[in-house]
């Protein structure tokens, strides 16, 4: 019979964020100690929102609001489109698909117009959602292939794992197993290749759905494997719509295998979870399940009560493709409730067949409007042994054979395309075998020919041939030669790159700074001064974790450094009092979320602006950052106005600062690295001016897209 499935695979895409309920507490935390209306305070509240989505998705509708409201405030469209988006995510997790498209569109329209094409990929996937929950699938095919297709041209794997899991759940509800497979194959394996990055839920996910293709070709020792995998890796993750999705699948496998008493306590698992996340799609979906599980058990009035709970909603949901099953399963039970069950609702026997059929052509129709074979052929098998028990032999034929025709065609594909892999395996082993023999036979027939011309020309072969073996000797020999002296250049160039990054880390993670940071904290703690404590604290572990996140990517967006090196700056100034200000412009003309720069290469020029040229300063400081491009090239300027490095050079003679800069030489070491590997042309020039020292560093522009 056909089952409600529940997929777990249907992903959304919005701003870059996966917490559970420990990460959301400490997002709360953190925004509690950052009352600030800026662009921070913005970014916090759209992670929280998103969180909410899998936890309390009302609360996450809140806080929503209050993101949409102070992006408004200081008008920043980028982030406003964020906020938009994560509302979207809440109404989906609802179930409230009208409002999330309308959350969606408004996203859409903003990056459309702003030319975030990455954003515009995600919208893409999270409207193909919506055209899913309402049985569009082909619609929803469309709109995931779109954000595939971007995604793919970002070189965004993450995103284009997503894009595949739903563009297989897609072709799943159409019933094309072989490409529903296919794509969750493909993002299992780029999630599984990104395992350490937090690709856990992805994971599980593929791992779900690779089960639920399984129970569909009716391989449930497969199918129960993959449904248990995933079960664990939700559990581990405490990820409750996720343990709620496996305990559903793993309740319809159980049932299949006639074991309804424990898919029922399945069901009663997943069912309380679905229900604290409001999504009425999966608490039909239990009870649905419920109701079939019953049903089997011959508890009809039971399973009657299930089902028509689980046809007003999904009829109120307009989910076409769920409602279809479970009219399936209403016409099923009237066909084999007893006579008691159907005097209660005041059917005469006679009309038994009559009510079924009812349902059945009701079930057809609504399969038939969505393009499920999978549906259609289980509603013609239904109607036609409801013929034949009607006494119409020949409507129950013509049913029969339609039904067959249909089966196969949905059936078929997968035989067609393992016979096919079958035939291709052969066709290659087969290939191989003729290759190897004509390669035996060739060294055959050389043996017999070197053996007669040995024969007649021995000595001229003789010498011929230890010729040749010397000069393949030789041609060996230097061959490894260079491919040893190459390797060993590889190796060299790459364990400098790691020392260089490893050097570049520790530079970053500067002692001193870490020392006199936490002595900052100390000493506000012994005022008494808990909220500047707390604030303080809070903007060091926020630059700690990027300076950590960002030292493990060779390149990050322009936005993403300036934002850990703004972080680092207010520390600094706070810790000093103030006694000196700053300024940092990018020029208009440069996308921030899109160039790309090594991380924190700029940081060891602020650093020693502060540590050096203002540290002896009499009066207040200023230190400028200005970003600019041209010739294809991004000009990066650190200029202060401090004692210069003619103070600094007597300064060192009398032992008041090192005499070398450790940051300058490892940010010199990195741009060498670059020029290397890129063969670019960056470069690194210090001027002196009349008062301080302006740092000029030159890298190739490159941009994400």
């Amino acid at each position: 019979m056909t089952r409600i499935i529940i997929s777990a695979g249907m992903l959304i895409c919005c701003i870059a964020a996966s917490a559970q309920q420990k990460e959301l507490d400490s997002l709360l935390h953190i925004l509690s100690l950052h009352p600030q209306h800026d662009t921070t305070r913005i970014d916090m509240l759209n992670e929280i929102v998103y969180a909410y989505h899998t936890i309390e998705p009302d609360k996450g509708l809140q806080t929503a609001d209050e993101a949409i409201a102070l992006a408004r405030q200081i008008n920043n469209v980028s982030r406003l489109a964020s906020s938009y988006a994560n509302k979207g995510v809440n109404y989906w997790a609802k179930g409230e698909d009208s409002l999330a498209m309308e959350m969606y569109r408004k996203a859409l329209k903003i990056h459309e117009a702003a030319g975030n094409i990455s954003g515009v990929g995600r919208m893409y996937n999270n409207i193909g959602l919506l055209y899913f929950n309402t049985s569009d699938y082909y619609n929803a095919i469309t709109c995931h292939q779109k954000g595939l297709d971007i995604f793919v041209d970002l070189k965004d794997s993450s995103r284009i794992a997503t894009s595949l899991t739903n563009i297989g759940v897609d072709y799943q509800y159409v019933s094309d197993y072989p490409k529903a497979l296919d794509y969750f194959f493909k993002a299992l394996t780029i999630y599984e290749a990104k395992e350490n990055s937090g690709n856990s839920s992805g994971i599980a996910n593929a791992l779900s759905n690779i089960g639920i293709i399984y129970k569909n070709l009716e391989q449930y020792d497969q199918a129960l494997a993959y449904q248990h995998k995933a079960l664990k890796a939700y559990e581990e993750m405490h990820n409750k719509q996720g343990m709620a999705s496996a305990y559903g699948n793993l309740g319809i496998i159980y049932d299949l295998l006639s074991r309804p008493a424990e898919a029922i306590g399945f069901y009663l698992k997943a069912l309380p979870l679905n229900e604290v996340s409001g999504n009425p799609r999966r608490i039909a979906s239990d009870l649905s399940n419920l109701g079939v599980a019953y049903m089997h058990l011959l508890d009809y009035e039971k399973s009657f009560q299930y089902l028509l709970r689980s046809k007003k909603i999904y009829e109120t949901a307009g989910d076409k493709h769920n409602l279809s099953g479970v009219l399936l399963q209403m016409g099923a039970l009237y066909l084999n409730a007893p006579l008691s069950f159907l005097r209660q609702r005041n059917i005469s026997p006679f009309a038994r067949h009559a009510t079924a059929m009812e349902y059945q052509k009701a079930a057809l129709q609504l399969a038939k409007e969505i393009g499920a074979l999978s549906l259609q052929s289980e509603a013609l098998k239904s109607l036609s042994e409801i013929y034949e028990a009607s006494h119409e032999p020949d409507k129950a034929l013509v049913t029969y054979k339609e039904y067959v025709l249909l089966r196969d065609s949905v059936v078929n594909d997968e035989k067609r395309a393992d016979m096919a892999n079958r035939a291709a395996a052969f066709e290659f082993e087969k290939k191989a075998v003729l290759l190897g023999a004509e390669h035996d036979k060739a060294i055959a027939l050389a043996g017999a020919e070197i053996k007669r011309q040995r024969i007649i020309r021995n000595a001229v072969l003789g010498g011929i041939a230890a010729l040749l073996a010397a000069a393949f000797a030789g041609y060996i020999a230097y061959k490894r030669k260079r491919d040893a002296a190459e390797q060993r250049k590889d190796i060299e160039f790459k364990a400098r790159v790691a020392e260089t990054e490893m050097k570049a880390l520790r530079a970053q993670m500067n002692p001193h700074f870490i020392f006199n940071s936490l002595n900052s904290i100390a000493d506000y703690i012994g005022k008494n001064d808990i909220p500047a404590a707390d604030n303080y604290l809070a903007k060091f572990a926020k630059l700690m974790r990027l300076i950590l996140e960002n030292s493990e990517q060779k390149e990050v967006s322009l936005a993403a450094d300036l934002k850990a090196l703004e972080l680092y700056i207010q520390l600094e100034a706070k810790r000093l009092n103030n006694q000196f200000d700053y300024s940092i412009n990018v020029a208009e003309d440069i996308d921030q979320d899109n160039t790309l720069v090594p991380p924190l290469l700029l940081q060891p020029f602020v650093e020693n602006s502060i540590w050096h040229g203002l540290a002896d300063k009499k009066e207040k400081g200023r230190i400028d950052i200005r970003i600019t491009s041209q010739n294809k090239m991004l000009i990066c300027v650190v200029e202060d106005n401090g004692v210069g490095r003619n103070h600094m050079a007597v300064a060192n003679d009398q032992g008041d600062i090192p005499k070398k800069s450790l940051g300058m030489k490892i940010t010199r070491e990195r741009i060498d690295i670059i020029n290397q590997s890129k063969n670019a042309n960056a470069s690194l020039t210090l001027h002196d001016l009349t008062e301080g020292l302006k740092a000029e560093l030159k890298l190739p522009l490159q941009t994400a897209f």
